[in-house]
């Protein structure tokens, strides 16, 4: 398969701190590769660059074979790449539907004066419906985001980023703050979108991690010291030594 995004070398630091040190991947299409690491292993920075929100010092980042190394970050949604999670753009007083209509309109360059045009706009609000079925909200279309729980934010959140029709998505610990039964609900949401999407996932709940990735990249002081399958991750001695534990053996 073809890489869809490419990221080669990348450099990044912030006076004597190396927050990324040689870091590289490739993203296969329709490939979910999860990166992991301890903390302080520079994935929030490697995921800011990736997303445009940081320059790297040196390096390369491919997008559908396009260098967008330093395109801003709110020009790399046109270009296909699509981030959740890291900021909420959610309007708690809005619908969920409201919410991802706006998405649309931003994405195709629309802006409004009034928000009310949102409600009448079957343009707007049809594919809106059908994204929050997509992620499983289709019932709660109608009730404002202030209603919902941490993990059907969340899932909102993947929503908007649908919305955004890009080809890679980057998902940055959606997890993040949930208990069991809402991890096990956003593990079978992004079960499936695999194979429709290109997405790199961050993510510190392994259990996760071994059940959807495709492939696995560990990160350890701002480099990437493995990629691999899940098998060969999990029985590396050495990442099973740092990070894994035995409870992941």
């Amino acid at each position: 398969m073809s890489a869809q995004l490419s990221i080669r070398d990348l450099h990044k630091a912030f006076g004597a701190v190396k927050a990324t040190n040689g870091a590289s991947l490739e993203l296969a299409q329709g490939e979910l590769h999860a990166i992991i690491g301890p903390n302080g292993a520079g994935k929030s920075t490697l995921i800011s660059q990736i997303a445009g929100e940081v320059f790297p010092d040196r390096g390369q980042i491919h997008l559908n074979g396009q260098d967008i190394t330093r395109v801003p970050a709110w020009q790399r949604p046109r270009l296909g790449l699509a981030r959740a999670f890291q900021v909420s753009q959610l309007y708690s007083d809005f619908t969920l539907l409201e919410n991802v209509a706006l998405a649309i309109a931003a994405r195709e360059g629309k802006t409004f004066g009034m928000w009310r045009p949102l409600s009448s706009d079957a343009r707007l609000l049809q594919p809106a419906q059908g994204y929050l079925q997509q992620v499983g909200l289709g019932p709660r279309a109608q009730d404002p985001v202030h209603a919902l729980s941490h993990g059907e934010r969340r899932q909102l959140e993947i929503a908007l980023a649908l919305a955004q029709e890009a080809s890679v998505l980057l998902l940055d610990e959606p997890m993040a703050g949930m208990g069991a039964d809402e991890s096990v609900r956003m593990t079978e949401l992004l079960h499936s979108l695999k194979g429709r999407y290109a997405i790199l996932l961050v993510e510190h709940d392994m259990d996760a991690v071994f059940a959807l990735a495709d492939r696995i990249t560990v990160l350890v002081y701002g480099q990437t010291v493995l990629t691999g399958s899940v098998e060969q991750v999990r029985n590396d001695p050495q990442v099973r030594a740092a990070y894994l534990g035995e409870e992941h053996a």
